[in-house]
C-alpha cells in the first residue's frame, strides 16, 4: 500500500512543475528548488523523531534493539555510511531532479512519464545480482505490462501537444536511468539505516550538488513572487519529495525492489486522470487500453507470491 502511494503523490509532479513554470520559477530553479524543499521537511522529521526517541534506551525491553544511530538513541546514521548516503545519493537525486526537469521542457509530461517508466524493467535486472531476488517468468510479463501499459496511456492522450526531440528523449532516458538506481539505493541503504536517514541525506547531497551546479552555470535562482508560488512550491516539496519518497523507502522494507518498482507505475494513471480534470484531457481507445494493462501490471505485482520478507532493522536483526 504505500508503494502505491508513493506512486500516486508523484502522479501530482507534472501538474506541480507546470505550474510553477507558468507562476514565472524556470525548470532550473524547479529543479533546485524542489529537493531544497523536501529537504527542509526531511530535516524536521529526523528531529522529530530524534525527540521523539529520547529514553528510548531505558523503555527497551532486553530484546529489542536500538535504531539506527548508536547505542545513544536515534541519531543521524552510521559514520561508515554516511559518505554513500550523501555523495552517491546526492549524485543520484540531484540527477535525476534536473533531468526531469529538462525533460518536462522539451517533450512535456506524458513523453518524460513514458521514458521514466522504463526503470521497473532496469531494477528487475539488477534486483537479482544485488538482492538476489528471482527473475520468474510471471515478473518479468508484469513488467512488460506494466510499462507497455505506461507508453500506451501517456501516448494515447487527446489534447496532448507531444514534441519529440533528441534532447528530450536522452533527457527522459536519463530520468528512468537514475529513477531506477535511486530505487535500488533506498532498499540498499534502507535494509541498514531504514528509510528515513537514506532519504534525507541523499536528498541533502542532492540539493547541495544542484545549488554547485547552479552557481557554476552562473543562473540566478527564480523563487516564487506569490503566496501562490511558494504553496505550491511547499506542497510540491512535501508531498512528491518527502512523503511519497519515504513510503516507497519503507514499503521496500518487506516487498521486493523490483514488485515496488512495478507498483510505483500507477503514477501515469494518476497523472492521466489529473489531466483529464484539470486540463481537460481525454483517453483515445489505445489510452484506455494502455490503463487497462498498467492496472493490471500493478494489480499482478501485487498478488505475485514472492519470497517471505521479514522486516529489516537497521542493524540486520528481525524485530520482535
Amino acid at each position: 500500500m504505500q508503494v502505491l502511494l508513493a506512486g500516486i503523490l508523484w502522479g501530482t509532479s507534472g501538474p506541480f512543475s507546470l505550474a510553477l513554470y507558468r507562476l514565472g520559477v524556470p525548470p532550473e530553479s524547479v529543479a533546485l528548488l524542489r529537493p531544497a524543499t523536501g529537504a527542509a521537511f526531511l530535516f524536521i522529521f529526523v528531529l522529530v523523531m530524534r525527540a521523539r526517541s529520547k529514553g528510548w534506551r531505558d523503555r527497551l525491553s532486553p530484546g529489542e534493539r536500538q535504531p539506527a544511530g548508536g547505542a545513544g538513541g536515534w541519531g543521524w546514521g552510521t559514520p561508515g555510511l554516511l559518505p554513500g548516503m550523501l555523495l552517491l545519493g546526492g549524485l543520484i537525486v540531484g540527477t535525476f531532479q534536473f533531468a526531469y526537469q529538462m525533460s518536462t521542457e522539451s517533450v512535456g509530461v506524458p513523453a518524460t512519464v513514458a521514458l521514466l517508466y522504463l526503470a521497473p524493467a532496469l531494477v528487475v535486472a539488477a534486483s537479482l545480482p544485488l538482492f538476489g531476488e528471482r527473475i520468474s517468468l510471471a515478473k518479468s510479463a508484469l513488467v512488460a505490462l506494466s510499462v507497455g501499459g505506461v507508453w500506451l496511456t501517456v501516448f494515447g492522450t487527446r489534447g496532448v501537444d507531444i514534441e519529440i526531440t533528441t534532447s528530450g528523449i536522452l533527457w527522459g532516458c536519463l530520468c528512468g536511468l537514475s529513477y531506477a538506481a535511486y530505487t535500488l539505493f533506498g532498499k540498499w541503504y534502507g535494509r541498514m539505516e531504514g528509510p528515513l536517514l537514506p532519504l534525507f541525506w541523499s536528498t541533502l547531497g542532492g540539493t547541495i550538488l544542484l545549488a554547485l551546479a547552479h552557481a557554476w552555470r552562473g543562473e540566478a535562482l527564480v523563487l516564487p513572487t506569490n503566496l501562490l508560488g511558494w504553496s505550491v512550491l511547499l506542497a510540491f516539496g512535501l508531498l512528491t519529495m518527502a512523503l511519497a519518497a519515504l513510503f516507497l523507502f519503507n514499503g521496500m522494507r518487506t516487498l521486493e525492489a523490483g514488485r515496488a518498482s512495478i507498483g510505483t507505475t500507477v503514477e501515469p494513471l494518476v497523472a492521466t486522470l489529473l489531466a483529464w480534470s484539470l486540463f481537460g484531457q481525454t483517453l483515445t481507445p489505445t489510452g484506455i487500453l494502455g490503463l487497462v494493462l498498467l492496472v493490471t501490471g500493478v494489480a499482478g505485482a501485487y498478488a505475485l507470491r514472492g519470497p517471505r520478507h521479514r522486516r529489516d532493522t537497521p542493524d540486520g536483526a528481525q524485530p520482535h
